[in-house]
């Protein structure tokens, strides 16, 4: 049964005009009515989709009439450093992460969090993200007290991945949220970010794809032995504000069988309130995709080497990060794709540019006669992906340019101390 208080409430709402007192004192959220909740200073708010905290005081709020949750006092920057539910300016809102990597949670999580899984989770949909208040909208979000990474934890889709424990974070197997060439190439959780610049696409007659962009720029294409133009890297991104992946590297040009773009690394962010403890075991993947080479057809225009993908993101986030020296974390470029070379009898297949693996540069497809090498990946913000070479364009053989390498990515550390000595690019503060 509605109390007074929703009574008069709901009355406002449809006249206009208020009833009763400017305040109403709720004693708890049943006094508050359907949807109604009743906060610290006891007065009633309801859902409020234009509120940070998704709520706000109804028209019996007294001084904090129409107010959002949270707005009628400064929030203590202490919250989203910590999480500490208990200092939150809401009660009923918890909050993990420095900005502008705050994620909001209705409720603190209650049970910790296991991960072995023996198949890949899609970040777009699968039954392990859990909805958020704030921050984590596009975001896969999965809690726990505390969460370990045993095995290997794989997540493809389209949503980038978040860990948030309110406790602590232990991996001692594997994340993997990269791009990876092969006979059924995957892209990573949240790779090929949609804001990616386009750059200049490579000329029709050979060109080599440019590499993709992140947080340094990738290479650019090489010229094709028949005149094709190569393709030129979208710019590196600037701050960035958000969870993200890489961008792709660019299509090669030309007839036959041009080289495909490697897609851009995925994205993974730890947060916890007390400690991640990535240990000795470890690798945490972010890694773009290699390009793959040009084919080319007898009598026609050579193929270019496709680009390689930029790689994507791993953060982390908390008071203490323990890192073993034998842990792995990669979110480097792919290397470019080898350009085809063609004659009037006959064609060569460009190779592929190479996966990351390692903390060295991906390596980009070499080895034909004639086709244009492709660039190695970025392995540093600082230094751009490889440029492709350009393709031989004397007597009959022809060859297509070679794709760039990919840029590198970024590993973002929000803390203080020693970090991890096993990674690639460097690690951002």
């Amino acid at each position: 049964m509605a109390t007074r208080a929703a009574a008069l409430i709901a009355m406002a709402a449809v006249s206009g005009c208020k009833y009763g007192p400017d305040a109403f004192n709720c004693t708890d959220d049943t006094s508050c009515g359907a949807a109604g909740r009743c906060e610290e200073n006891h007065a009633c708010s309801f859902p409020d989709t234009t509120c940070i905290s998704g709520r706000k005081y109804g028209e019996l709020g007294g001084a904090d009439s129409g107010k959002c949750v949270g707005s009628e006092q400064a929030p203590d920057a202490g919250i989203l450093a910590d999480a500490s539910a208990d200092a939150a300016s809401d009660p009923h809102v918890f909050c993990y992460g420095d900005a502008p990597f705050t994620i909001c949670l209705a409720s603190a999580p209650t049970a910790s969090l296991a991960l072995a899984l023996t198949s890949p989770i899609d970040t777009a949909n699968s039954a392990l993200c859990v909805a958020t208040v704030s921050g984590g909208t596009n975001y896969c979000v999965l809690v726990g007290t505390t969460i370990t990474i045993e095995g290997k934890l794989r997540a493809t889709g389209a949503k980038p991945l978040v860990l948030i424990a309110s406790d602590s974070i232990t991996v001692t197997g594997t994340i993997d949220v990269g791009s990876h060439r092969g006979a059924t190439p995957e892209t990573g959780a949240g790779a090929n970010f949609s804001g990616c610049p386009a750059g200049t696409l490579p000329g029709a007659s050979g060109g080599g794809g440019a590499g993709g962009s992140f947080a340094g720029p990738g290479g650019n294409g090489g010229t094709g032995g028949n005149g094709g133009t190569s393709g030129l890297a979208g710019a590196a991104s600037g701050t960035v504000t958000t969870v993200r992946g890489g961008c792709p590297g660019q299509d090669g040009q030309g007839a036959g069988v041009v080289g495909l773009k490697g897609h851009g690394g995925g994205a993974v962010f730890l947060i916890a309130s007390n400690q991640i403890d990535v240990q000795t075991s470890a690798v945490i993947n972010a890694a773009g995709e290699g390009g793959t080479g040009g084919i080319g057809t007898p009598f026609a225009t050579t193929p270019g080497g496709g680009g390689g993908g930029a790689g994507g993101m791993i953060g982390f986030d908390a008071p203490t990060i323990t890192c073993a020296s034998g842990a792995l974390l990669l979110a480097t470029g792919g290397g470019g794709g080898e350009g085809g070379t063609n004659t009037n009898v006959g064609s060569t297949a460009g190779l592929p540019g190479a996966d990351p693996t390692t903390t060295a540069q991906a390596k980009g497809g070499a080895g034909i006669p004639d086709g244009g090498d492709g660039g190695n990946g970025s392995i540093d913000a600082a230094t751009a992906g490889g440029n492709g070479a350009a393709g031989d364009n004397g007597g009959t053989i022809h060859g297509g340019g070679g794709g760039g390498g990919g840029g590198a990515g970024l590993i973002k550390v929000i803390s203080s101390g020693a970090f991890c000595t096993q990674l690639a690019p460097p690690a951002t503060r």
